[in-house]
C-alpha cells in the first residue's frame, strides 16, 4: 500500500546503525531475540452533528517499541520519539527479560524484506483531500439524509484517516519497511416516528484511495443507506424465537465466521491449548464445501498489508478446506515455540504495543447457488441483511450476535423487516449447519476493528450469502 512522499521514512529518525546498536543493548542480558519497531502515524478526523461541524483532529504519533524474548517470556519498552538516549534506554529495560552472559550478541547483518505489496494507494485521502472537501462530503451526507424522509430527525456523520509509516528489525537479520494508508466515512441516522424510533448507519471506506468516495461510496449514496435503513426499521416487526433456517448476506455478515473461527485459530490460543479449535486438527468442522481463509492481499480492505507489523510478508492462509481443518495463523512467538512459521499474522496497534497473533482478512469462499435460490427453498425463516457486533468464547465456541437489520422469509420471499433479532449457538455446531453457499462473495474492508487483549486493529471480514439449516433465532421487545 505504499504511495511516494506521503510520510516521512523513519529510517530519517532510526537508522541502520542505531537499530543495530539497540539489537544488541537488548540482547545484552542473554535474550535469545531482540526487535526494534519504530513508526510515525498521522491521524485526522471530523465530525459533524446538529447540522454543524462539531469536532475535528489532528495528531501525530511518532516512537520505537524494542522487544526481548527468552524461552517464552517476553519483555516489551518503549519511547515516545526517536531521542537516541530514550531508545537506549528502553532497549536496557527490555534486556532485563533474561539475566545471564549473552550466547552470541553479534549483530546480524540487515537483509530487506523481499515483498510485493498488495496494491498501491497512489493519492492517500491524507494527502489528496483537503479539509473543505472533507467538511463539505460531511454537509452532503447530512443534507442527503434529511432529505430522505420527514421522519429523519437526527444525522450523524464521521470521516477520519490514518497515515502509518513503520520499520521493524530483529536480531534474525529482518529489516522491513512499510506505508500504510486507511479512511473511514460513516453515517448515523435516527429516524422517529411517535413513540418508535430506530437508527440506520452505512459506511465507506478501506486502503482506498479518494476516487472510492466519488464513484464508488459517494457521500450521498452513504447516507442514503443509512436513512432507508432507520426507516425500514420503523415499521419491523420482533422476530419469531426458535431455531429454523437463516440466511445471511455476503460481506459483513462474514462478522459471524470472523468470531466463531478466527479468534479460535490464533496462534497463541492453540498453542496454549485454551482454543476449542487446538485439538481438531484434521477433522470436518463446517459443513462440506466450506472453506475459510484468512488473507493479507485482498484489494482495498484495511486488513490488508505488504508486511506485518513483526516484517512478515502477508499471505493467504487456508484455515478451513471442504469442511476440514488444515491451518492455523501464526505470529513469530508462537510460531517459534510450536515448530510452525508465522502466516504473516503478528500485529500490533502501536509502538507502545507488543504484535499479538491477529487475524488480517478472514472469509468464506464462494459456492455454487445463486442468493436468490439460497432463499426461495426456506418455507419459513429468516433474511439477515446487516449484521452488528458479536461476541464469542474460544474456549467452548459459544457465541451471540445482533442483527441490525433482518427480513422474515415465507414461502421463499422476503415479506416484511424485522428488528432486534439476535443469533445464538456453538461455532462447531453451526458451521456444520451450513447447507448452501452463494457465489457472490463480498469483503467487506471498510469498517472493521477487531480487539484483543487491549489492542485493537483493522480488519476485514466477508463472505457469500449464506444458508444455515437452523440456528437459534430469538429478540428482545422494546
Amino acid at each position: 500500500m505504499n504511495a511516494p512522499d506521503a510520510l516521512p521514512d523513519v529510517s530519517r529518525f532510526l537508522p541502520r546503525g542505531l537499530v543495530a546498536e539497540l539489537l544488541v543493548i537488548v540482547r545484552s542480558k542473554g535474550a535469545e531475540f531482540a526487535e526494534v519497531y519504530g513508526e510515525h502515524t498521522l491521524s485526522t478526523g471530523f465530525g459533524l452533528d446538529e447540522n454543524r461541524i462539531k469536532s475535528s483532529s489532528w495528531s501525530i504519533s511518532q516512537g520505537v517499541g524494542v522487544r526481548a524474548i527468552h524461552g517464552e517470556v517476553t519483555a516489551y519498552a518503549y519511547a515516545d520519539g526517536f531521542d537516541p538516549a530514550d531508545l537506549r534506554e528502553a532497549a536496557r529495560v527490555a534486556a532485563q527479560v533474561a539475566n545471564a552472559a549473552a550466547a552470541n550478541s553479534a549483530p546480524v547483518a540487515f537483509r530487506a524484506v523481499d515483498a510485493k505489496a498488495p496494491f498501491t494507494v497512489e493519492r492517500p485521502v491524507s494527502l489528496a483531500l483537503d479539509e473543505a472537501r472533507r467538511v463539505a462530503m460531511l454537509q452532503m451526507a447530512n443534507d442527503t439524509a434529511r432529505a430522505h424522509d420527514p421522519r429523519v430527525r437526527e444525522v450523524s456523520a464521521s470521516f477520519g484517516d490514518a497515515a502509518r509509516s513503520f520499520i521493524v528489525a530483529n536480531s534474525d537479520g529482518v529489516w522491513a519497511e512499510d506505508r500504510q494508508f486507511v479512511s473511514r466515512f460513516g453515517v448515523n441516522v435516527l429516524a422517529l416516528e411517535g413513540d418508535n424510533r430506530h437508527s440506520g448507519f452505512a459506511v465507506a471506506g478501506g486502503a482506498v484511495n479518494p476516487e472510492h468516495y466519488l464513484t464508488e461510496r459517494p457521500p450521498e449514496r452513504v447516507a442514503r443507506e443509512a436513512a432507508v435503513m432507520a426507516i425500514t426499521l420503523l415499521g419491523a416487526k420482533e422476530p419469531e424465537a426458535g431455531s429454523y433456517p437463516v440466511v445471511i448476506a455476503p460481506g459483513w455478515g462474514g462478522v459471524l465466521v470472523h468470531e466463531c473461527f478466527g479468534h479460535s485459530m490464533e496462534g497463541d490460543t492453540i498453542r496454549k491449548q485454551t482454543s476449542i479449535r487446538a485439538t481438531q486438527m484434521g477433522q470436518q468442522v463446517a459443513a462440506k464445501g466450506v472453506t475459510i481463509v484468512d488473507s493479507g492481499l485482498v484489494l482495498w480492505s484495511r486488513g490488508s498489508f505488504r508486511v506485518d507489523d513483526e516484517g512478515t510478508p502477508a499471505q493467504r492462509t487456508v484455515l478451513v478446506e471442504d469442511g476440514i481443518l488444515v491451518g492455523y495463523m501464526w505470529d513469530y512467538l508462537n510460531a517459534k515455540l510450536t515448530g510452525n512459521r508465522s502466516t504473516g499474522n503478528g500485529r500490533r496497534a502501536s509502538y507502545k504495543h507488543f504484535p499479538l497473533c491477529r487475524m488480517t482478512n478472514t472469509y468464506i469462499e464462494p459456492g455454487p447457488h445463486s442468493p436468490d435460490a439460497l432463499i426461495s427453498e426456506i418455507k419459513r425463516g429468516l433474511y439477515c441483511k446487516e449484521m452488528a457486533g458479536g461476541s464469542v468464547s474460544p474456549a467452548d465456541g459459544n457465541f451471540s450476535f445482533q442483527v441490525t437489520e433482518a427480513w422474515q422469509i415465507e414461502n421463499g420471499r422476503l415479506t416484511h423487516p424485522v428488528r432486534n433479532a439476535t443469533l445464538t449457538g456453538n461455532g462447531n455446531d453451526a458451521m456444520l449447519k451450513i447447507d448452501g453457499l452463494g457465489n457472490d462473495l463480498a469483503i467487506n474492508g471498510s469498517i472493521g476493528s477487531c480487539g484483543k487483549s487491549g489492542q485493537w486493529k483493522a480488519v476485514g471480514v466477508g463472505q457469500p450469502t449464506v444458508r444455515f439449516s437452523g440456528i437459534t433465532v430469538g429478540g428482545t421487545r422494546t
